[in-house]
């Protein structure tokens, strides 16, 4: 069904959108205690579920409530660079204020928009496993900063002090089961975590078939173990092969026929 035309607004206005509530509550609770036994007794799981996007939570590669969003902002022809849990205790934090300003040339972080057509380069996915507060320090965006046309201002990159932070960071609620999209140009953070019970979280990072940022760390057991459908999302980065006549194309559907894998000579678990 692709982006509303609300959520179009919104992600082109403040660089990031949440869609409240994609999973049902038995996903939910599946995927949480996959992450809780990945971070805490991996050894109680079979291999090919003891990294993400293994197991359980493989439902969230292409799940259409994400993908349609994806097809929106990127294109139709998109691929999974990267996936990794997130566990925060209360008062760990990751990481400063970081991306925004003039990258809007940049083929692989830049966001652009032309004749009513959104074109990002990696988009970011949370899939949240809590429920999120504002106040309870989820990850946090400088709103606008995906196509600021100059560089990130120091008064406006502060994050451990609240009374100095900028007015243009926010962050927002949702419940458990929740996707939440920004453009990786979005200056963001994920401040100190506030809330007593554990912030659980699985981030994606996807990208144009034709641009390659993260190299692949993604254990061999774990693509082995997804169906073919899945696999084709970490397919190699190139869209037309024009050493054939007619063109061959790097679709999802090729690559399923033709029984590809993902798993290169030089893979390292």
């Amino acid at each position: 069904m692709g982006l509303s035309e609300s959520e179009r607004f919104q992600f082109d206005l403040a660089g990031f959108l949440v869609r409240p509530a994609i999973l049902t509550e038995n996903q939910v609770a599946d995927i949480r205690q996959q992450i809780e036994r990945i971070k805490h007794d991996p050894q109680s799981l079979p291999p090919q579920h003891r990294s993400i996007p293994g197991g359980p939570a493989s439902l969230l590669i292409d799940h259409p409530k994400v993908i349609d969003v994806l097809h929106d902002v990127i294109g139709p022809n998109i691929r999974l660079e990267a996936c990794g849990a997130v566990w925060r205790q209360k008062g760990e934090q990751h990481g400063q204020l970081h991306g925004g300003g003039p990258k809007q040339i940049d083929p692989i972080f830049g966001y652009r928009v032309q004749n009513g057509q959104i074109q990002a380069g990696m988009v970011r996915v949370i899939f949240e496993f809590s429920e999120i507060r504002k106040e309870d320090g989820a990850t946090h965006f400088i709103v606008g900063s995906h196509k600021a046309n100059f560089p990130m201002h120091p008064d406006h990159m502060e994050l451990d002090q609240e009374s100095k932070r900028s007015p243009f960071l926010v962050s927002y609620d949702c419940p458990p089961g929740s996707a939440v999209f920004f453009s990786e140009n979005t200056c963001h953070a994920g401040p100190r975590w506030k809330g007593d019970e554990p912030r659980v979280a699985i981030l994606h990072a996807y990208s144009h078939l034709a641009t390659h940022w993260h190299r692949l760390n993604t254990p061999a057991v774990i693509l082995e173990s997804l169906p073919p459908q899945k696999q084709a999302y970490f397919r190699e980065p190139w869209w037309a092969d024009f050493r054939t006549q007619p063109a061959t194309h790097n679709t999802i559907e090729r690559f399923v026929e033709k029984g590809e894998s993902v798993i290169s000579t030089d893979h390292e678990p």
